[in-house]
């Protein structure tokens, strides 16, 4: 049957975009099996059962991968013994995968669907592709009419025994539908890159975020940076002079093709979001903070970039961070009580202006890893996203910093996919196709799913000669150990006089300002056409880094080839749109931004 969008996601079962796991077990009632086997591509949860090695397990936390039994502080509790039917201690059972060789075809295009991977005594193998047509056979082939729908594979053992898994395909996504593209503007960047609101190029961007305000402990909204920096946010017309040009509230008055939104928070500024959402008069301060900023700088929205609601943001013994964020029972509950609050009276102050013709906009930055999702405090159980989805317009997905100083080895820091070289136990998760299609498990739309990019680099230095068994086996710089721990361990990066006073350290960050040769000069550039340096492209990852085997410095890092790769990707995806950070990293002719926009909405 064919599907409405909003439908298919609020019922979807997929966890990947491309492979499915393990589906529903059916067993007969003579089997009297009552959990499935575990099976290393499905998603678990704190309270679900599965049979592995002859025992019952029950997961005690988030966890994909992670094995039953192979780690003591591992996420599995053994609960009891399972006697399986052949007597052989191990599992029984079918297990249901597929794989398809594209999720977004055009109308009519031929896709092939693989069931080859499906494990156990298979002896039968049949299609459903939600159109009305069925089919069987190990590997199959159909094509689709514009719309979108839920093929679902059922495999069959001889005794009888039977799984299904299911995964989503959108034909004919149109092209001609304009992404969104959020751009964050950091107020810092008017002395770091001498960048002001006038460089951006409003012609290639859909949102423009302003970078930041923050939360204080009652509930407050303050913008970051002293009262001479916050002249860039608003300020009289002769701000610094005519040659500066305007402010972001005059540009936010006068264009209507662009949205204006202020971002509240940050990695180094959601110090005291726990205590802007723990009673109601705080979040009624906060949002009618909020509601004055906005009304006051023109703008169209408000951004909500707590990182994180339920605990993984800044602590101090963080080797990027040196301060410790406010954490509690509850955070996440209230995160969806404070979104509600800022809503609320967003919504009321729209319908109170008698020249606003549209609502306020209200979005949020959220975390790309599922443990933060879910929560890692002690009374934090996870997002509301029932709640949440509807409250909100749409998030930005921080696809990006999966891989830093904090990582064992080197790697892809923004990778859209996984690479099976990379031996990091996480790489399946920590990818930004993952990502998305996690969230669209939690039941948003995938209209609503930004995905990040980065317009920096991070880098790593000392970089040592490939270990055995780890990552491609050559010395390229991927996958590959480092030397030194903390900031020691990166190289200076765009901002050598880093300042642990700003909260957050830039050790090892090259904005890609310094690392496109025929760029302006940045305030460290390296000259990737020299001597020693080489540049790859991981096609499977769908991204870029840079090595120099001379000076062991390796920078992971997209270039204008995976930023055309990964947009292309996600202009035939069911997804919203895009997020950079930040639009003050890029070269004055605006290399990336234009090589964005084209792929994405040319």
């Amino acid at each position: 049957m064919k599907r409405t969008r909003r439908h298919v996601l609020r019922n979807a079962t997929t966890l990947s975009t491309v492979l499915a796991g393990l589906g529903t077990s059916t067993l007969t009632a003579a089997q009297e099996q009552d959990y499935p086997t575990w099976d290393p591509e499905a998603i678990y949860t704190d309270g679900d059962r599965v049979i592995h090695a002859g025992y019952v397990w029950e997961a005690q936390w988030w966890t994909q991968g992670d094995e039953p039994g192979t780690n003591e502080f591992g996420p599995w509790e053994e609960i009891e013994e399972h006697d399986d039917d052949d007597g052989d201690g191990g599992d029984d059972g079918v297990v249901a995968r597929l794989s398809a060789s594209t999720q977004f075809p055009d109308p009519g295009e031929t896709i092939e669907f693989d069931a080859s991977d499906s494990t156990g005594d298979i002896e039968s193998y049949e299609w459903d592709f939600g159109d009305g047509t069925t089919a069987t056979g190990e590997t199959v082939t159909h094509a689709f009419d514009e719309g979108e729908y839920d093929v679902t594979l059922t495999v069959e053992s001889g005794a009888g025994e039977t799984a299904s898994t299911s995964i989503q395909i959108t034909a004919g996504h149109p092209s001609s539908d304009e992404k969104r593209v959020v751009a964050y503007y950091r107020q810092w960047a008017q002395y770091d890159r001498d960048f002001v609101p006038g460089d951006i190029p409003f012609e290639q961007v859909t949102h423009v975020q302003y970078a930041f305000a923050r939360p204080e402990e009652d509930g407050s909204v303050e913008l970051v940076g002293d009262s001479h920096g916050q002249q860039v946010f608003y300020a009289e017309e002769d701000w610094q002079g005519p040659d500066r040009g305007k402010t972001f509230a005059e540009y936010a008055a006068e264009r209507d093709d662009t949205k204006f939104v202020l971002s509240i928070g940050g990695w180094g500024d959601s110090e005291y979001f726990s205590d802007a959402a723990l009673t109601q008069a705080n979040r009624e301060r906060f949002a009618s903070d909020c509601v004055d900023l906005v009304e006051m700088a023109n703008l169209d929205g408000i951004d909500i970039d707590w990182e994180f609601p339920g605990g993984g943001g800044c602590t101090g013994d963080d080797p990027v961070c040196d301060m410790d964020n406010v954490v509690r029972d509850g955070d996440q509950e209230r995160f969806t009580l404070l979104c509600q609050e800022v809503r609320d009276q967003l919504d009321t102050a729209a319908t109170n202006d008698p020249e606003r013709d549209e609502p306020y906009e209200l979005t949020a930055a959220v975390s790309a890893n599922p443990e933060i999702v879910e929560g890692t405090a002690d009374g934090n159980d996870g997002l509301e996203h029932d709640e949440l989805s509807d409250i909100l317009d749409f998030v930005q997905v921080m696809t990006f910093d999966y891989r830093g100083i904090w990582s064992e080895t080197t790697g892809h820091h923004a990778p859209l996919m996984e690479n099976s070289d990379d031996t990091f136990e996480d790489a399946h998760v920590w990818n930004a196709e993952y990502a998305l299609q996690y969230w669209a498990d939690q039941g948003w739309d995938p209209d609503q799913l930004n995905m990040a990019v980065p317009f920096y680099g991070r880098s790593w230095t000392d970089v040592q000669p490939p270990a055995d068994g780890i990552g491609t086996g050559e010395d390229d710089g991927l996958f590959q150990p480092y030397e030194g721990t903390g900031r020691d361990a990166s190289g200076e990066g765009s901002y050598p006089s880093w300042d642990p006073a700003q909260g957050t350290s830039y050790a090892g960050v090259w904005e890609w300002f310094d690392l496109e040769s025929d760029g302006r000069e940045g305030s460290n550039p390296v000259d990737l056409d020299g001597p020693g340096w080489e540049t790859y492209f991981d096609e499977d990852a769908v991204t870029a880094w840079s090595f120099n085997a001379d000076e062991r410095l390796m920078i992971s890092h997209d270039t204008e080839q995976s930023m055309a790769a990964k947009m292309d990707w996600l202009r035939d995806s069911p997804y919203g749109g895009t997020m950079l950070w930040a639009i003050g990293g890029d070269t004055y002719d605006g290399d990336l931004i234009g090589t964005l926009w084209q792929s994405l909405n040319g």
